[in-house]
């Protein structure tokens, strides 16, 4: 997230999603678009060869000093991000797109204008990156007890607890959990070192993102891999990606596909900056 200098009181803001070229996006359809302030339409600023897709926002929601209460409340930053997204997912329909983070927000369209001209190079560097290329993303799950259940070291220390008794049964146990988790992680590991090597031989490139828990990922399975891939063959790329979920399937290995997004990790965080 990043914000712009503390808003004047009057008047409201400018919110910047992205940045596309010029010639491109004037063919998203922005008109159906629900900004992150419903009260005003989705527009382009047009700044010689790029284009900012914005809207404007009332400054008592989204100035800068208000931001951390705002952010402390979740059905308002789930609103507002899920609006954000819909946003940037409707020009990448039509063209590519430079995102720029959660609450990027300009006191003046003069100061917008002023990023889209001082920043033009890095922007249109940025643009012919992602040119023609969305971002993917594959994560694999695995089922713990299934895990644990096909695992020749586990079942024989599960086998040495199913034994035990007294103390000696509650020490056993806490080695047997112990031991399942430096397994799985060794697999994972080993999950997501092939699982990587391939998709990005089938992509322009791939990043690794953070683990998610299962109250984030939304699944009760153990995530092993999380990774970002900038595509430009869709089709290439899911025919490789179903390739390893059969090759992956019987080691319990669940992989899924999300995206397409727009490509939030293949462009310089600083350029969604004011």
């Amino acid at each position: 997230m990043s914000a712009a200098a503390p808003l004047p009181e009057d008047g409201p803001g400018w919110y910047l999603y992205g940045v596309a070229a010029a010639e491109e996006a004037p063919t998203a359809r922005l008109e159906s678009a629900t900004a992150v302030d419903p009260q005003h339409p989705v527009a382009l600023v047009v700044e010689g060869t790029l284009a900012g897709v914005t809207s404007r926002v009332s400054l008592e929601e989204f100035d800068e000093a208000a931001l951390p209460q705002r952010l402390g409340d979740a059905a308002w930053v789930e609103q507002k991000v899920r609006a954000h997204e819909q946003v940037l997912e409707g020009v990448l329909e039509a063209a590519s797109v430079v995102p720029c983070r959660f609450c990027t927000v300009y006191r003046t369209e003069a100061e917008l204008r002023s990023f889209l001209a001082e920043r033009n190079e890095e922007l249109t560097r940025a643009l012919a990156r992602v040119a023609g290329r969305v971002e993917l993303g594959v994560k694999a799950f695995v089922d713990r007890d299934r895990f644990a259940a096909g695992n020749n070291a586990v079942r024989e220390l599960a086998e040495r607890v199913s034994q035990a008794e007294g103390g000696r049964a509650y020490l056993e146990s806490r080695r047997l959990e112990q031991l399942i988790g430096q397994e799985l992680a060794r697999f994972g590991a080993e999950v997501a070192s092939a699982l990587d090597e391939r998709l990005r031989a089938a992509a322009e490139d791939g990043v690794l993102v953070g683990l998610q828990r299962p109250e984030v990922s939304g699944r009760e399975e153990e995530m092993v891999f999380n990774g970002a891939y900038l595509v430009s063959e869709k089709p290439r790329f899911e025919q490789e990606l179903a390739t390893l979920a059969a090759d992956f399937r019987g080691n319990g290995v669940e992989l899924e596909l999300t995206g397409p997004w727009p490509p939030y990790n293949f462009v310089p965080a600083k350029l969604g900056e004011p």
